[in-house]
């Protein structure tokens, strides 16, 4: 096991907020209502300028910078997204094509909130068995323009925006743990077909976050020989605050033990972890746990020496 690097972090909000008083008025709720379901008190909607592919780009410059890196060193990019209504090319051609990369392998994938995290763990397989030496990993969500905006289940929970997030080898040893789970049987609980709107069965979704999500991180752990006392970081898909809190109970850990910026963000999918992860402080040595949960339904845990 030879691990792997964060080196760069980046994301992209789009300008429009729209707030929860915003939506009260909208659905003759308070805004307190709201915010007692989700956690939420804005989400950002983008403009027309603002496609996938763009803020995807946006985010990824954002990335190159902090992490002082040439485009060019770029060997992979790969895209986590289920907004796009663009079968080909793959938003990933779209960003290599605007960061003007020549030669580098391009890969779109569809997995639901989890997508940033599977996209990761693909990417670091890639490095690990020496195929690419540089990643660039993004999530992406233009959810403004496939939610029901007269659904409140959906309309308050999901916003748009990207992270981007890039990885390469490490010079010495890291410990890297990962483990995925499926559950297709339940896949109707969350849909988006191109051409129709987002579809959700909260309950159905809530009920296995929280079975799951906890039951994967203790294997994660497990595997890692680590235990949850021992993260410094720990990153959850940001769904909404009643998942999230539940999760924490049954992990036995406080929810402030949770990174959370949903309050300010809102649910952008496969963009929620990336865009967290430039809001936390990552230590050479500390221990990350990245966990993503939804649309399949799956979820998938990274544990990772950073």
């Amino acid at each position: 096991m030879s691990g792997i690097k964060i080196i760069g972090r980046g994301k992209y909000l789009p300008k429009q907020e729209i707030t929860s008083a915003d939506l009260s008025k909208k659905f003759n709720v308070t805004e307190e209502y709201i915010c007692k379901v989700c956690g939420i008190k804005s989400r950002w909607y983008g403009s027309a300028e603002d496609t996938l592919e763009n803020m995807a780009y946006k985010a990824s410059l954002d990335a190159i910078k902090n992490g002082n890196i040439n485009c060019n060193d770029i060997d992979l990019i790969i895209v986590a997204t289920t907004s796009s209504n663009k079968v080909m090319p793959g938003i990933s051609y779209l960003v290599q094509s605007l960061l003007n990369i020549k030669d580098c392998m391009c890969l779109d994938i569809l997995a639901g909130c989890n997508g940033f995290v599977n996209a990761f763990d693909i990417a670091y397989n890639y490095i690990e068995i020496g195929k690419i030496n540089t990643a660039l990993v993004i999530g992406v969500e233009k959810l403004s323009s496939v939610v029901d905006s007269n659904d409140m289940s959906t309309a308050i929970l999901f916003g748009d925006g990207a992270g981007a997030t890039i990885i390469t080898k490490s010079n010495k040893p890291k410990k890297y743990y990962s483990k995925f789970k499926s559950q297709g049987q339940d896949s109707e609980c969350l849909t988006y077909e191109v051409g129709k709107k987002l579809t959700m069965d909260g309950t159905k979704v809530y009920k296995y976050a929280v079975a799951e999500v906890p039951k994967i991180i203790n294997e994660t752990l497990c595997m890692a020989d680590l235990k949850i006392e021992d993260m410094q970081n720990i990153v959850l898909h940001q769904s909404n605050t009643r998942i999230m809190n539940s999760i924490a109970k049954k992990l036995k850990i406080a929810n402030d033990r949770l990174f959370s910026d949903i309050e300010s963000v809102g649910n952008t999918f496969c963009a929620s972890i990336p865009i967290a992860l430039t809001e936390i402080d990552l230590q050479e040595g500390q221990h990350l746990l990245m966990c993503g949960y939804g649309g399949g339904l799956n979820t998938g845990c990274i544990v990772l020496e950073v």
